[in-house]
């Protein structure tokens, strides 16, 4: 039943009441509640469900062109969407797209290099052309070196830091005026458990990363209230490219599942979820924060020396 219908039943109401007619009073409000009650059901009202919540939406994941990055991407486009793919790789990042659009949501890729101010201005002017003025940002585009921090050749830590946090702030610098110009916004950037816990051979990833969950608080702060920015801190999310080591030993990855108090690895789905409940309107009142997606690693035991 369409939203008018509604509407004139609730204005129907209100007549009812001003003429004091309780007889008519009593039958409409009953209309009325069950009609709003069908609404929810079917889902055609309800801002609770997820999977109606995004609909024309447009939103902007970097980094989606495997792993966390794609899984966030498929998640917002199956949730009505429309999704900006940015990847460095046209391939993966084309490939995506192919997933998202076979499956019937909107999608487009752009070859960018986050760390390139001029290709992100670039890209995200096109963005807008072809899909919109940008309501949600999605900064997931990472690299990660394994190496002890007196072996990291100075172009290693410099890329690192261009990619993960640098890369970070030009997507931030050259989207949020045009979320300003809306009225509103949205940004969740992908951080790790890596910037909350002292890790061998992660001082480049692991203070890229710190730097990003200082750098929401930051921009938390500054740009409220018309943009909400938060974080999500993943833990271990096999297959997906940033724990290559992990993933080739199944004594590591048994280890992690082990000391994780939830019993299993993560999925790109579980961090598309929290990073969607963080881009909705019920987390309106949610600024500044780092959530944590690890299945409680982060809370519980964790082995610095030799094993994560």
């Amino acid at each position: 039943m369409p939203l008018q219908v509604a509407t004139e039943e609730i204005f129907a109401f209100i007549q009812a009441f001003s003429q004091s007619n309780q007889q008519e009073l009593i039958s409409t409000s009953f209309q009325v509640e069950t009609n709003i009650q069908s609404f929810y059901l079917h889902g055609q009202l309800d801002s609770r469900n997820p999977l109606s919540s995004f609909d024309d939406k447009t939103v902007i994941v970097t980094g989606a062109g495997f792993g966390i990055g794609r899984g966030i991407a498929e998640y917002f486009a199956k949730c009505g969407a429309k999704v900006a793919i940015f990847d460095l790789d046209e391939f993966t990042a084309k490939e995506t797209e192919e997933i998202i659009t076979k499956a019937g949501g909107i999608a487009k890729s752009y070859k960018t290099d986050v760390a390139s101010y001029d290709n992100v201005t670039q890209n995200v002017a096109l963005v807008r052309k072809d899909l919109g003025l940008v309501d949600i940002l999605v900064n997931n585009a990472g690299i990660r070196y394994v190496r002890k921090v007196l072996e990291i050749p100075n172009e290693e830590w410099n890329r690192t830091i261009g990619v993960n946090l640098t890369g970070m702030f030009y997507m931030v610098k050259t989207v949020a005026p045009m979320m300003i110009e809306k009225g509103r916004g949205k940004i969740v950037n992908i951080a790790s458990i890596s910037g909350l816990l002292g890790q061998n051979g992660r001082a480049a990833y692991g203070a890229s990363k710190g730097g990003i969950i200082q750098l929401t608080r930051s921009l938390a702060v500054e740009l409220g209230p018309e943009i909400n920015v938060n974080a999500v801190a993943p833990g271990f999310v096999p297959g997906t490219g940033m724990m290559k080591e992990i993933d080739k030993d199944s004594r590591s990855s048994s280890w992690m599942v082990a000391n994780t108090p939830v019993k299993r690895p993560g999925t790109p789905e579980d961090i598309a979820k929290a990073v969607a409940f963080l881009a909705s309107e019920d987390a309106s009142f949610i600024a500044g924060v780092t959530l944590p997606v690890d299945g409680g690693f982060s809370a519980s035991k964790y082995l610095v020396e030799g094993k994560f």
